[in-house]
């Protein structure tokens, strides 16, 4: 699919500037709402002069702001032997700063009504507040405290750092989510994707105050940075207030991204993970996807859809409902800025582990082979425009997108092309991309399992490699 580059969207800011903010050379851009078919409204792009990125989207329809800063500064630049620091770091963001303990922080969050998190994931940290418009300047206030000011208490850190500890301890009772993190440490290895954002018991338990706050000078940087906001606000007196809260932030190198190419899968390869007495096996089958700013990406969440979205979708009415082997079974891509991984998640009794895999590489075959049907594809065209309408509707969905066309790096006129692609496509455009991203020979199999209920099941299937949850 080609991204159409019809309609150019950039064009000076017409919004006008006072003279101090003029003077402090806030370079501008302004990005009209598309011509027709989603329902995006205009917004704003500027960079201080810290270099940090400003995107301004005004709606008034209620009186709400959500702003989002997003830096890029995720679980990827852990050092080796310090996994779990980007996490860790985030989290510690709210527990406190210079002037503000943790119990403040949330009660001038409460008072206001508001909204305060921290996350972080592979790629990026993410700090978000949601408030009413007339709470503006009181709540990038705190905004800023959080991310420049935190205090990184030696009390505080030992008690996220322990609790970290005991959720890494129960992770193999929480069957899905491991089996998850087993997948993507397969598929990932070698690469900083391997390790699951939360960290490692080792790593974890290795983490000092010193590394937290080593962490924050050297990525929490203006430049490194993305701040998203949406709501309801005056653009001449929101600038003032980012400004104010965040102008003297200080500029500075930060460490380039690492760069790296996951291997490529060739052949199958089952990895059983052994863990006693589990009654059902978690299943996860995929390889290497593509990242999020691919030109295909858009015609693969359509096929996506078609093979594991909805009780018609493939894989559900074949293995859940013709066979009943399984409650649950999806597929989907994992794409951030550069490949990620594709996988095909579900879970059965023991007894039909076997069965399960061998039906669901069948419905893959099918898939790949053809034909797709002119009503698989409108149904599916139609889940995905509707989940893009969906988040178009909330100030928080517009931040979101607007925070993945900058730091995904994709073009300005994204949305504006994206629901006409996904509307021309057919089933003869879809039918090529499906045979080159969805997977059938050069595939990864891990099983969670009670390897002595299953493992001989798996026999013929490929190479199998043995691992003991921990």
């Amino acid at each position: 699919m080609r991204r159409s580059n019809a309609f150019a969207l950039l064009v000076l800011l017409a919004m006008p500037i006072s003279p101090v903010f003029a003077q402090s050379k806030i370079q501008t851009v302004d990005v009209p709402a598309p011509a027709g078919g989603v329902d995006m409204p205009a917004w704003s792009r500027m960079v201080l002069p810290n270099g940090l990125v400003v995107l301004l989207m005004r709606q008034d329809e209620n009186p709400l702001v959500h702003a989002r800063l997003t830096l890029r500064a995720g679980s990827a630049a852990d050092p080796k032997g310090k996994e779990g620091l980007a996490s860790l770091t985030a989290e510690l963001l709210t527990a406190g700063t210079e002037k503000r303990s943790a119990e403040q922080i949330a009660t001038d969050t409460d008072f206001v009504g508001g909204q305060l998190s921290a996350t972080s994931d592979a790629e990026t940290t993410t700090v978000t507040s949601q408030f009413l418009s007339r709470d503006t300047a009181r709540q990038f206030d705190l905004l800023s405290d959080v991310v420049l000011r935190p205090a990184f208490a030696a009390a505080e850190v030992d008690r996220i750092r322990q609790q970290r500890l005991a959720e890494i301890a129960a992770l193999p009772e929480n069957s899905g989510r491991y089996a998850d993190i087993q997948y993507e440490s397969v598929l990932m290895a070698g690469t900083p994707y391997a390790h699951p954002s939360t960290g490692l018991k080792a790593s974890i338990a290795s983490i000092t105050r010193d590394d937290v706050l080593g962490f924050h000078k050297s990525t929490y940087a203006p430049n490194n940075g993305v701040l998203a906001i949406v709501g309801a606000f005056d653009p001449a007196e929101m600038i003032k207030t980012v400004d104010a809260a965040f102008g003297g932030w200080s500029k500075r190198d930060v460490p380039a991204p690492a760069t790296f190419s996951p291997a490529k899968v060739s052949g199958r390869r089952v990895v059983v993970v052994d863990y006693p007495n589990l009654n059902q096996a978690q299943v996860r089958l995929g390889a290497i996807g593509i990242a999020s700013n691919d030109p295909e990406y858009a015609a693969l969440q359509v096929a996506n859809a078609v093979l594991s979205f909805g009780f018609s979708s493939r894989l559900t009415e074949e293995i859940r409902v013709n066979r009943s082997l399984t409650y649950r079974i999806a597929s989907r891509f994992n794409a951030g800025s550069r490949p990620g991984t594709f996988v095909i998640q579900t879970f059965t009794k023991n007894a039909t582990t076997r069965e399960i895999i061998d039906a669901t590489l069948g419905e893959v075959k099918k898939f790949r082979d053809g034909p797709l049907t002119d009503a698989e594809v409108n149904r599916a065209k139609n889940i995905i425009l509707s989940r893009l309408t969906q988040q178009l509707e909330t100030p928080s969905g517009l931040a979101g997108m607007l925070t993945q066309i900058e730091v995904f790096g994709l073009p300005k006129d994204y949305v504006e092309t994206l629901a006409p692609s996904i509307r021309g496509l057919t089933p003869a455009t879809l039918q090529p991309i499906v045979r080159k991203h969805f997977p059938l020979d050069d595939v990864v199999i891990v099983v969670f399992t009670t390897a002595a209920e299953t493992k001989a099941q798996l026999d013929g299937l490929g190479a199998i490699e043995m691992r003991k949850a921990e």
